[in-house]
């Protein structure tokens, strides 16, 4: 039970909103429940759950002649889980907003996994049903491309968002 809202936020996110994630989650879940036995002891149940969740929707996906280009995934479920609304402040980051909610469904979902639910790479890439490797690499080409973008920005703007990257008294060596 513990788990409902964490798979409810992803059902969210993968179908495009509140309304299709509750269907898409009750649809995987009464699979679940029907297909218990496929369960394996020793597997993370999170990392099962979330596995089937995605196994869900990507059969449900799959009458689609480009599957991904038809996913709908929800740019405020996403934003939500990356707090991405104004600081104490009332800055919003815009350009750091809009690159990560363009980025490609896989990418998302990955981010999502690994930054936004705390899913180590080995498990993301379990419930992504990809290796931990395609994993890193996906972080990797997100890295460099929001680097890529951040250097298009004026110096001092970058800076104080690479500032917000590490904890205090955590800098990173120049």
């Amino acid at each position: 039970m513990a788990m409902l809202p964490r798979l409810q936020r992803f059902a969210d996110v993968l179908a495009g909103g509140r309304d299709a994630g509750r269907g898409l989650l009750q649809r995987a879940l009464l699979y679940m429940l029907a297909e218990q036995h496929r369960y394996q002891r020793g597997t993370a149940l999170d990392v099962w759950a979330f596995s089937e969740l995605y196994r869900q929707w990507r059969y449900e996906l799959s009458g689609e002649s480009d599957p991904m280009a038809q996913a709908k995934i929800d740019d405020v479920a996403f934003g939500a889980l990356f707090d991405l609304e104004e600081d104490e402040a009332g800055f919003r980051d815009e350009p750091v907003i809009d690159f990560l909610v363009g980025l490609p469904p896989q990418q998302r979902l990955t981010l999502l996994l690994v930054y936004g639910e705390g899913f180590e790479h080995e498990d993301a890439g379990r419930i992504l049903d990809v290796s931990s490797e395609m994993i890193a690499a996906r972080l990797i080409r997100m890295s460099t491309s929001l680097a890529d973008r951040l250097s298009d920005r004026p110096p001092a703007q970058a800076a104080a968002i690479v500032e917000t990257l590490y904890p205090e008294g955590h800098r990173a060596s120049p």
